[in-house]
């Protein structure tokens, strides 16, 4: 009995392959955060570039001198896809240009357009519902409504599930009030 108290004295003390032990059992949690960074880092790209594609496509509406139609919104939404460098099918747009009327204090839809997948026109009663978010506009002023859905996938399975992203933007034209749209 004391050789096997002995010897299980000495392993406590022997500390030779303490070093491969503890790295074999860290490495699995340093893996995953290395993994978990680029997730991250990816997931964050996504929503900045998601942004500010929205932006820019409602900047370009704001300067459009020519009349807007279902083809150029479509253009629209493929110029989205290309920013946001998303897939087709995971990326789509829906505009709506409108007035505010000060008298009933309610807006006016004059058109709306939406690209495949997005969902439908919006009509006064959607855009009512927004009104919160829409900024503060003098009477018979009108602006325009961009909104953008984009969906994320990540690459790898750290904790980010997929998501929809959605952005909301609103700005005045700038040339052209209203804006004209032809069907």
């Amino acid at each position: 009995m004391r050789a096997l108290l002995r010897r299980l004295c000495r392993l406590r003390g022997d500390d030779r392959g303490a070093i491969s032990t503890e790295a074999l059992l860290i490495l699995p949690v340093l893996l995953w955060a290395y993994m978990a960074m680029f997730v991250y880092w990816d997931a964050f790209r996504a929503v900045n570039s998601h942004g500010k594609a929205t932006y820019t496509i409602a900047d370009m509406l704001s300067r459009e001198m020519n009349p807007v139609g279902p083809a150029y919104i479509d253009g629209l939404a493929a110029i989205h896809r290309f920013i946001t460098m998303t897939p087709a099918g995971d990326s789509y747009i829906r505009v709506t240009h409108f007035q505010y009327d000060a008298d009933d204090g309610d807006y006016i839809v004059l058109w709306s357009d939406s690209s495949a997948g997005a969902p439908a026109a919006l009509n006064a009663a959607g855009l009512a519902a927004r009104a919160d978010q829409i900024p503060v506009m003098a009477d018979a002023d009108t602006a325009i409504l961009v909104e953008a859905w984009r969906i994320f996938r990540p690459r790898l399975d750290v904790g980010v599930g997929e998501r929809s992203l959605y952005e909301f933007t609103v700005v005045r034209p700038r040339f052209l009030s209203p804006l004209p749209y032809t069907s």
